[in-house]
């Protein structure tokens, strides 16, 4: 069309029935994007941005339209600033960044542009073939799909102006840590962020029917791909999500090789979470199952086990059909999912890998409830346990491990997990594994080389004539000052110079005195040992292994496990850094 002969000419100038006539004609090409003679756009630019695109394009009328023409032009007219919104909605948002929820919704959109185009074909014919149409004829033919497009239009600019305040807040924190982040689409906005928008709008917007009918169809179409996500997760425990929509996410750094090195290991709360600013709202009181059906999975999965995924539902019998009220969500297959992964990891834990036998296992060997193997084993090894560490042959010690194990005359020979037992040397002081074990945040840990320091004792040797001549005796002990030390510790033995420490009145009353506190000492260990083994740690596993055997989930046999552990550190006195030290 040449609209430049035709600038100088105002529609007002014409007949009354040519000016609806042009006015019209113009209507169907700007209702598809493009300016007519009598109306042209406002704000059309070459430079807009992706954001300003989102606005639409508005359109401004000939003033010298008839009035009443003009006023039923300007009430069609937003169908143009909705569909050039609708239209860089669904090219900007089709970008393989924005994930499949927004690819799906812009499908569903672009179906909606058909139909709306479809309508101007229509017009367009019935402009063409009869007489008798009118400019109220054209308003009431397309009311309705004014309504339909201005909901979508308030859709887009709902999402636009939620991702402007999220892009707001990213760079106020920006500002405030000082690190950079990459300019990636605000998770708010796609996947189950998205979700949320559209079934909040179509819950506040619930009264009005056709409002409701649209939210239904866009969020069955764009709720697909997310439910294709949560059926691999639930039924096969895998997170097929290139775009971080869903609302498990998974920490690749976070691996289970990390746990036989650190016994607080977070792997099993770390590596799957659960996203919940990213949750849907029809999905929140299921998250919690979510999240524990597909981890169980990948545990079974984990342990070289394969997955037969039921099979899976239709698209419809979990997020509804078109017609039907998307509030109202069928959540069988989520049950039905969990109860499978939960009795299946179960099953796996308790029989097939003997949970409850293994762990009677290793409190015999932990534990030292049968604990003549360990006796014969340190006889055994004695020679090989007084080298330094580093020179120590593992080889050696788990060769004379298994021979004891091995031997008919032990307790241990009968035990059907014997091979599991290896022999490792660790490379931190008892002392720093066990505050590791309770995570206690503390300093590092000084060696204690004397008895006075271990048990807060000093001790006035006296002055006994000569004082050199009782220094430096073959046990690094010092005698004659305030106090008195072993080198390395030493408690249970004196030894040393037998000769020089014969006779002496002073060195006999100071002998008296060491052998009563070794004895106290002794019976001390006694009675603590007795008080850990038999009021503790017996009891406590009599109580598992009694719940272990009534379990129905493995959340269940987590905190059965873990209540045990804990309650056996405290009431064994081992949660206490002072102590420990």
């Amino acid at each position: 069309r040449d609209n430049n002969n035709d600038k100088e000419l105002k529609i007002g100038s014409l007949p009354l029935h040519l000016q609806e006539y042009a006015i019209i004609e113009d209507l169907l090409f700007v209702m598809m994007g493009i300016d007519g003679k009598y109306i042209e756009a406002n704000n059309l630019s070459e430079d807009l941005t992706e954001d300003e695109k989102l606005d639409g394009i508005t359109y401004l009328v000939d003033g010298s339209l008839d009035s009443s023409l003009k006023d039923l032009t300007e009430r069609i007219l937003p169908l143009a600033t909705y569909y050039t919104s609708i239209n860089a909605f669904i090219t900007i948002h089709s970008k393989f960044e924005y994930g499949f929820v927004n690819h799906a919704l812009c499908a569903a959109m672009r179906e909606l542009l058909k139909e709306y185009l479809i309508l101007i074909t229509q017009l367009e014919h019935q402009f063409c073939s009869s007489s008798s149409f009118t400019l109220q004829k054209f308003w009431f033919y397309v009311h309705p799909t004014l309504h339909t497009m201005s909901n979508i239009y308030s859709l887009i600019m709902d999402i636009r102006n939620l991702a402007r305040d999220v892009m707001e807040e990213d760079i106020d924190m920006l500002i405030i840590d000082g690190f950079h982040r990459n300019n990636n689409i605000p998770q708010q906005i796609k996947g189950g962020g998205l979700l949320s928008i559209l079934i909040d709008r179509m819950t506040n917007l619930s009264g009005d029917l056709a409002t409701k009918k649209l939210y239904m169809y866009l969020l069955s179409k764009s709720s697909q791909p997310y439910v294709t996500m949560l059926n691999s997760w639930i039924h096969n425990g895998e997170i097929q999500d290139p775009y971080g929509e869903f609302m498990i996410q998974e920490r690749k750094g976070v691996k289970k090789e990390h746990l036989e090195e650190d016994f607080n290991d977070a792997y099993w709360e770390m590596r799957y979470t659960v996203n919940k600013d990213v949750v849907p709202p029809f999905l929140i009181p299921f998250k919690s199952k979510i999240l524990l059906a597909g981890k169980y999975l990948n545990v079974i999965r984990e342990c070289g086990i394969a997955i037969q995924g039921p099979q899976q539902q239709l698209m419809d019998d979990i997020v509804g059909k078109d017609s039907v009220d998307k509030t109202d969500f069928n959540f069988n297959s989520i049950e039905n999912a969990y109860k499978c992964a939960n009795r299946t990891l179960l099953d796996l834990l308790l029989k097939d890998q003997q949970l409850i036998a293994r762990l009677r296992s290793i409190k015999h060997y932990f534990f030292l409830d049968q604990s003549d193997f360990f006796t014969h084993f340190l006889d055994l090894a004695s020679v090989e346990l007084k080298k330094p560490s580093s020179q120590v042959s593992l080889t050696k010690l788990q060769s004379l491990l298994d021979l004891v194990l091995r031997n008919p005359s032990s307790v241990a020979h009968t035990d059907p997990f014997k091979e599991d037992v290896k022999v490792e040397m660790s490379n931190v002081r008892l002392v720093d594994q066990l505050l590791r074990i309770i995570n206690v945040e503390t300093g590092p840990v000084t060696r204690t080389n004397s008895m006075s320091e271990i048990f807060g004792a000093r001790k006035d040797i006296g002055r006994m004539g000569n004082e050199s001549e009782y220094e430096g005796s073959e046990d690094g002990s010092v005698i004659g000052g305030e106090r008195l030390g072993f080198a390395g510790g030493v408690v249970w033995n004196v030894g040393g110079n037998k000769q020089l420490l014969m006779g002496h009145p002073t060195i006999e009353a100071w002998k008296s005195r060491v052998f009563a506190l070794r004895q106290n000492m002794l019976v001390f260990i006694q009675q603590f040992a007795y008080y850990i083994t038999n009021e503790v740690l017996e009891p406590q596993w009599r109580n598992l292994e009694a719940k272990l055997a009534k379990v129905s989930t493995v959340d269940q046999v987590l905190q059965y496990h873990s209540d045990f552990l804990d309650t056996c550190l405290k009431e064994c006195m081992l949660t206490n850094a002072k102590l420990l030290r």
